[in-house]
């Protein structure tokens, strides 16, 4: 379980082609990487043990908003949670998909962020729900709320009436006051692991009857660092950028701005051998490529990161970042290099 599950059924037609909503998970069967977090709130709405407030807390793109939405439907679905909707939609369902329920509000605190904007909230909160067994509230961004916001939520948090759910997501749950945080059940959700992640791509790339190379999806789960959203994006440029031949690694690094790990690691060569001229000509050359600053620091630091602790690493072990030829290259670099020197090249580097 968790963001997405390779081998179900895709979730429901969508007008959209954008692959991040056409293959949204609309059940916890759907779910991938999130094992642990989709069994306990499955078996809490299952037992009528529901808390009063959820709080989903990570990176972009792991699933939030869509735990979210899941949970409301588990809790309204009119099929029971043991036989919840996945392809022929109950009338809840389908409104809470499409966002038009009238028992189930989904809020950006981004934009309605104000004292009066929650006072309004909990106005609408003390009427019962019209049609489902719940009224939920879906805040997302929680974070974005001011502190007199929150402080008018704290007494209605803790206790609210029976038929009332809040649901909060946030990417920033520090800057959540710790009131509001002890009121809630929270869930952190993890990134997606890269093996997990490559699956899925690979399964959505048959579905759409694409064909790209394993190295090319591989170079997309690196990219999105964990985050099923910004994968799924990603293979949908890529799919858009080459919709006849087979897409491959040198096609998506071109399109991505790109660098392969063997041009950082000949940099490095440069660097420690102290040939200035080279090392200019050489990181002129991956500037000319189109790499992103951020990309080229985050590769440029990974690459430094092998050289220290490549004897602790074993190339089984790093399959979706290193090949054969890159792992020898580190390791007999690193044999050349004090560690001493490595810790004041990091920190160099770092500030």
């Amino acid at each position: 379980m968790s963001f997405f599950q390779v081998g179900r059924s895709p979730i429901m037609k969508i007008k959209s082609e954008v692959l991040a909503l056409k293959y949204r998970p609309q059940s916890f069967n759907d779910l991938i990487g999130q094992e642990e977090i989709s069994k306990t709130i499955y078996n809490s709405i299952r037992i009528n043990k529901s808390p009063n407030a959820y709080l989903f807390t990570g990176i972009r793109g792991v699933g939030k908003t869509t735990f979210a939405r899941i949970v409301a439907k588990a809790l309204n679905c009119k099929n029971g949670i043991e036989n919840l909707c996945n392809k022929n939609f109950c009338e809840n369902c389908a409104s809470i998909i499409n966002s038009n329920h009238i028992d189930v509000l989904e809020i950006d605190a981004a934009s309605k962020t104000g004292v009066d904007d929650v006072r309004e909230l909990l106005e609408f909160s003390r009427y019962a729900p019209s049609v489902a067994k719940y009224k939920v509230f879906i805040i997302d961004e929680v974070h974005m709320l001011s502190k007199q916001a929150f402080n008018a939520l704290l007494k209605t948090l803790e206790e609210p009436p029976e038929y009332l759910k809040f649901i909060f997501a946030t990417t920033e749950v520090k800057k959540i006051p710790i009131t509001v945080v002890s009121r809630c059940q929270r869930y952190d959700l993890l990134r997606i692991r890269s093996e997990i992640l490559f699956k899925f791509i690979k399964h959505v790339a048959i579905k759409e009857n694409k064909s790209i190379d394993d190295d090319a999806i591989k170079l997309i789960v690196k990219i999105s660092e964990g985050s099923v959203r910004d994968a799924l994006s990603l293979l949908d440029r890529a799919l858009i950028s080459n919709s006849e031949n087979k897409i491959s690694i040198e096609h998506l690094q071109n399109i991505f701005g790109y660098v392969d790990r063997s041009s950082y690691i000949n940099l490095f060569k440069l660097i420690f051998n102290g040939d200035e001229p080279s090392v200019l000509n050489h990181y002129r050359s991956l500037y000319d490529s189109g790499v992103e600053p951020q990309v080229f620091l985050n590769e440029f630091l990974e690459i430094l990161y092998y050289i220290k602790n490549i004897s602790y690493i074993n190339l089984d072990s790093s399959s979706f970042s290193l090949n054969d030829s890159d792992y020898n290259n580190i390791k007999s670099l690193s044999k050349e290099l004090l560690t001493s020197e490595v810790l004041l090249f990091w920190e160099f580097t770092l500030k």
